[in-house]
Order: structure tokens, then C-alpha cells, then sequence
């Protein structure tokens, strides 16, 4: 009877183990949220504070559905502090995102943003890394930075995403220091990213069944639909006007208007030309400040005064170009951006080629 009641106890024991068992499993499975939608976003041209607000949309947009987002990237860097609000975007992210290097490249702030998606996966043939910063002044020339205080920082911030999603965190410091560059393969192989996939669909199958983990829970992909999430107007208009070609052929235009306008007495051609010169500030992202802002102000008027009231007043028309040449120089530096040095030289080369045949 004993061996019975022990037997009985032993099986009832082993059961209702299996069971807490097999419950705990099924509680963790349940827990799981499938993405079965992707919703497309595409990050090409410029980084710069029009993305920031494009991201932002698509991840409030894709959390509300329970979507993930799919990120294309064909980048050669841009604004350093607009990369840093991106990625700190990513971080709070709910939903997993894939980040996806098409086309040619995701350099300098683009390799930073790949690094803290929670998946990276590049097309052959695209290339990583020149993350060294630049500093653009503003009349168009560029100094690579080197500065510790500035290229630390980015360096740890590179590091702290690669660490984030258990990723090589050695090429952070190559990359930042030494402007190194990788290829799709190179990436892979150094566990830097963790797919190589030569087209959307291809990615898309060897994301299935693949678990995320992101601030909210574990996300499986199970990828059956891709929704495309384009840029509103205003984004695209804001993202056109800050890319450095656009912008200095806009203000090598200005000026010349301005120039034209002044020698001419033309105030019509004067009023367009300082129209189109701020709006070329506003694209390269200067934060004018309030000294500056009035001298330039100041200056367009008494230019300006100068021409229509008083002509020939030189004195009125010389104090009137100090106050707009002292507020130029008082415009605060752009802040270092991480833009390829070769996309600088192309911006340099493009506007000098077309302004100084008319200047001539």
C-alpha cells in the first residue's frame, strides 16, 4: 500500500511539474508579438533634421499598428546632431527596426543610424563606416575634425549601439578614428551586421522567424506585407534644401543676385536675391543668432537705403555692407556634421563649376 501511495506521489509530482512547466512555455510563447506587416521608409540623400521628423512619423505610425519598419539607407552622412536624435528615436523604439544599406552606401552618420537599428543587413557591393566628422564653415569650405571632446563622444555613442545589439563593438573606434571603411561581406564576416541580402525579398525570407527584443517585449518577424511610408511634402522640401549642393548652388545664386541687384540699382533683383539667401541659411541649418540676425538686417537696409532714398551717399552704403559683412561673420559655425569628404569635394567642384563661368 505504501509503494502505491508512493508511486501515486512520485507521477503527481512529475505531472504537475510537466505542467508549470509547459505553462511557463506557453506564457513566454504568448508574449511573443508577431510583425507580420513592414512599414518601408527610405533614408537617402542628406541626414538632416527633415529625416529626424520623417522617423519619428513612421515609428508613431508603425507602434499605433503594431508594424515593424523596414529602413532603407543609401546615405552619405549628414548632420551629426540630427543622427543623434534618429538613433535616440531607435532606442525608444517599441517596434523592431531593420536597417537595410541599398544602392551605394551608409557612411559617416549613416553607419552610426544602421548601428543601433535592432537588425543591420546591407546589399552587396554597399560599404559602412567613415565615421570621422567634418566642420563646415560658412562659406562653403570643410575641415575634417579631430578634436577628442567631439570625436570621443561619437566614438562612445558608436560603441554604446554596436554593445546594444550585441554586435563587434571594435570597428566603432576604427571607423571614428581612422575613417574605416567595409564592405557588405566584411560587415557580415565581422559580425557587424547580421544579413547580406541582395534584394527586399531575399531579406525579407531570411528575416522570418527571427526574434527582436525592444524596449517593449520580443517581437518575432514573420514579414508577409510591405506598406511604403514616403516622406510628406513639407519633409521632402525641408530635406531638399538642406543637402549642400542644393543649398550652396541656391546661395552662390543669391549672391550673385545681390551683387547684380546692388551694381545695378535694381532693388527687385536685390530683395530676390537676399530671399533666396536666407533661405539657403536655413538649408545648411544655420541657428542664427539674434546679434547677427539684426546686423544682417540692418545692413539690407541701409543697403537697400542707400539705393532707393539716398544715392550716392557713399557713407550710408559702405556702413550698410560692414553691418551685413560683420553678420555674416557672426553667424555661429554649422555644427560638425558627418558628411563623406567625397560628397563635399563633389558640392565644392558642382557650385564652382557653374558660378564662376557667370561670375566671369
Amino acid at each position: 500500500m505504501k509503494r502505491s501511495l508512493t508511486f501515486l506521489l512520485i507521477v503527481f509530482i512529475v505531472f504537475s511539474t510537466s505542467m508549470v512547466i509547459a505553462q511557463a512555455d506557453l506564457g513566454r510563447e504568448s508574449s511573443v508579438q508577431k510583425a507580420t506587416v513592414m512599414l518601408k521608409i527610405e533614408l537617402s540623400g542628406i541626414i538632416d533634421s527633415a529625416l529626424v521628423e520623417y522617423v519619428k512619423k513612421a515609428v508613431e505610425e508603425a507602434s499605433s499598428n503594431k508594424y515593424a519598419i523596414l529602413m532603407l539607407l543609401n546615405t552619405p552622412g549628414g548632420s551629426l546632431d540630427a543622427a543623434l536624435h534618429i538613433i535616440e528615436i531607435l532606442r525608444r523604439s517599441s517596434v523592431p527596426v531593420v536597417g537595410y544599406v541599398v544602392g551605394r552606401w551608409a557612411v559617416s552618420a549613416g553607419t552610426l543610424i544602421l548601428f543601433c537599428t535592432h537588425v543591420a543587413a546591407m546589399q552587396p557591393g554597399t560599404i559602412v563606416g567613415a565615421m570621422q566628422p567634418v566642420e563646415v564653415s560658412p562659406f562653403g569650405g570643410y575641415r575634417p575634425v579631430n578634436e577628442t571632446k567631439i570625436l570621443n563622444p561619437i566614438y562612445k555613442e558608436a560603441e554604446a549601439c554596436l554593445k546594444l545589439r550585441n554586435r563587434n563593438t571594435t570597428v566603432a573606434e576604427l571607423m571614428v578614428y581612422h575613417n574605416f571603411v567595409m564592405d557588405a561581406e566584411e560587415a557580415y564576416n565581422s559580425h557587424v551586421v547580421e544579413f547580406v541580402a541582395a534584394n527586399v525579398d531575399e531579406l525579407m525570407q531570411k528575416l522570418r522567424g527571427l526574434k527582436v527584443d525592444t524596449i517593449a517585449g520580443t517581437w518575432m518577424l514573420e514579414p508577409e506585407t510591405i506598406i511604403d511610408y514616403p516622406p510628406s511634402l513639407s519633409i521632402r522640401l525641408a530635406h531638399a534644401l538642406s543637402d549642400p549642393l542644393i543649398s550652396s548652388l541656391i546661395s552662390s545664386l543669391a549672391s550673385l543676385l545681390i551683387l547684380v541687384g546692388i551694381l545695378t540699382a535694381n532693388y527687385h533683383v536685390l530683395a530676390f536675391g537676399v530671399v533666396l539667401f536666407l533661405v539657403s541659411l536655413l538649408g545648411v541649418g544655420f541657428h542664427i543668432n539674434i546679434i547677427a540676425l539684426a546686423l544682417i538686417i540692418v545692413g539690407i537696409s541701409l543697403v537697400i537705403a542707400e539705393i532707393l532714398f539716398v544715392p550716392g551717399t557713399t557713407v550710408v552704403g559702405v556702413a550698410g555692407f560692414i553691418s551685413l559683412v560683420l553678420g555674416l561673420l557672426l553667424l555661429p559655425a554649422v555644427a560638425p556634421t558627418t558628411i563623406s569628404p567625397e560628397y563635399m569635394r563633389l558640392t565644392f567642384y558642382t557650385v564652382a563649376a557653374i558660378t564662376l563661368p557667370i561670375a566671369g
